[in-house]
C-alpha cells in the first residue's frame, strides 16, 4: 500500500491525493535563489496568525459563515475581550473581515485559501497520528490526549538534574 498524500476535501467529501504539481511554485522559487526576505516574513507572520489554538477554533466556527462576536464566544467557550483580541489579529493578518450593523459586529472568512492550509495540515496530524498508533500497535481508538508530552514535574524526580 502506498500512502499518497491528500488534498483538501472536495465538495463530493471525499479527499483525492495531492497533485505533486500543487509544490511546484514553492520548488520553483527556492530553486530559483529562493524567496526575498520580506516574502518570507509575511508567509512566517501568516503561520504565527495560525499557531493559537482559539485562532483555529475562530476559523473554523467562520467556515459555516459570518458570525457576530457574541455568536463566536457562544462556539469557543472563551471570553470577549479574549475573542475580540484574536479576532482583531486575524483581521490585520487578513483572514478574516468584519462588518458592523448597529451596535453588532459581524466577521467572517475573508481569505478561504486558509481552510485549504488548515485541511492540508489537519490530513497530515491525522496521518502522523495513524501511523504512530500502528507503529504502537495501539489501533486509532487510543485519544489523542494519550499522546501529550509529558510535564517536567512529572519526569524529573525531587533533587537536582544528573
Amino acid at each position: 500500500m502506498t500512502k499518497e498524500r491528500l488534498q483538501p476535501v472536495q465538495e463530493s467529501g471525499e479527499r483525492q491525493p495531492l497533485d505533486p504539481e500543487s509544490a511546484t511554485r514553492w520548488k520553483q522559487i527556492s530553486s530559483e535563489g529562493g524567496f526575498p526576505d520580506p516574502l518570507l516574513e509575511l508567509i512566517a507572520a501568516r503561520f504565527r496568525l495560525l499557531g493559537e489554538p482559539l485562532r483555529l477554533k475562530l476559523l473554523a466556527a467562520l467556515t459555516g459563515g459570518e458570525r457576530s462576536v457574541s455568536e463566536l464566544v457562544a462556539l469557543t467557550g472563551a471570553s470577549q475581550p479574549n475573542v475580540s483580541k484574536h479576532l482583531a489579529a486575524l483581521m490585520q493578518g487578513g483572514l478574516v473581515k468584519r462588518r458592523k450593523a448597529g451596535t453588532s459586529i459581524y466577521y467572517a472568512l475573508a481569505d478561504p485559501s486558509v481552510l485549504t492550509l488548515c485541511d492540508i495540515v489537519c490530513a497530515g496530524v491525522q496521518e502522523r497520528f495513524t501511523t504512530l498508533a500502528q507503529t504502537l500497535q495501539l489501533g486509532s481508538a487510543m485519544a489523542l490526549e494519550d499522546l501529550q508530552p509529558v510535564e517536567e514535574s512529572e519526569t524529573s524526580g525531587p533533587g537536582p538534574r544528573q
